[in-house]
């Protein structure tokens, strides 16, 4: 692993009970900085991959280094430099989002006062001004999100994973949400590591993608080249959702 690389996957191979194959030698490496999209069919894998590299499971073969530790052995020192922002907003309902923050920030060791200071850029940044001293019971499901959000950028990660983050957002939030996280990319340094069904916002929002199918990665560069390498008339007019859709074409026809 160079300097340049945040994470590095080789062979990484998993199998579910059952004999589902979900991963199947996958190589993947993302450069620290990138915004960089998983892309692919249900079942393709990316959901698998994401929970090893963040140590959420572990592979039956291979190796991967993230932010240069070993998911496995060297668990607890990764959480100290990803944040991780699941689908599941397991966040405690009786709490406000200013309480949430404030306890996040302690856990990560950062002073009382370092720790308040922190939570207020987060709830300025995430525009949860109006919503900080409301219990989470009380948030819209689109807040909740950007809390969940907020909360895995406290500790100021290297890497950030995001799995279907804007889920449940109306399209001004979502919009929001977006500009903060592309601050948070260009002004911190943080590498970006999303999985979305919003094609629209993978082009938007990411320069870098892997596209799994079947437990592979099937493609693995820009954005930009993946559409245009798909392109047919008017190339320029084509979209991340037209070059996707143009691929599972093609998969089909060679599967038929």
């Amino acid at each position: 692993m160079n300097d340049t690389e945040i994470v590095r996957a080789l062979g990484v191979s998993k199998r579910y009970p059952g004999g589902v194959l979900a991963l199947d030698h996958v190589d993947l490496v993302i450069e620290r900085g990138d915004r960089f999209v998983l892309l692919g069919p249900n079942g393709a894998g990316k959901s698998t991959l994401v929970r090893i590299l963040c140590s959420l499971s572990r592979s039956d073969a291979g190796e991967c280094t993230v932010c240069g530790r070993d998911p496995v052995r060297e668990t607890r020192e990764l959480m100290r430099a990803i944040g991780v922002v699941t689908q599941d907003n397991d966040l405690d309902p009786q709490a406000t989002a200013e309480e949430l923050l404030c306890f996040q920030g302690r856990l990560f060791e950062l002073t009382r006062s370092g720790s308040t200071d922190r939570a207020q850029e987060l709830i300025d940044a995430f525009d949860l001004e109006e919503h900080a001293r409301k219990r989470v019971t009380e948030l819209s499901g689109g807040n909740k999100r950007k809390l969940h959000c907020a909360l895995a950028l406290v500790h100021r990660p290297k890497l950030l994973f995001l799995d279907e983050p804007t889920v449940g957002m109306d399209p001004e939030v979502r919009a929001h949400f977006w500009d903060s996280i592309r601050q948070i990319n260009r002004e911190e340094g943080t590498t970006l590591v999303l999985t979305t069904q919003y094609l629209e916002e993978a082009e938007r929002h990411a320069d870098q993608l892997a596209l799994l199918r079947n437990g592979r990665v099937a493609y693995r560069g820009t954005v930009e080249s993946f559409v245009a390498d798909r392109g047919t008339t008017d190339p320029g007019r084509l979209s991340l959702e037209d070059g996707y859709l143009a691929y599972l074409s093609e998969v089909n026809d060679v599967a038929d």
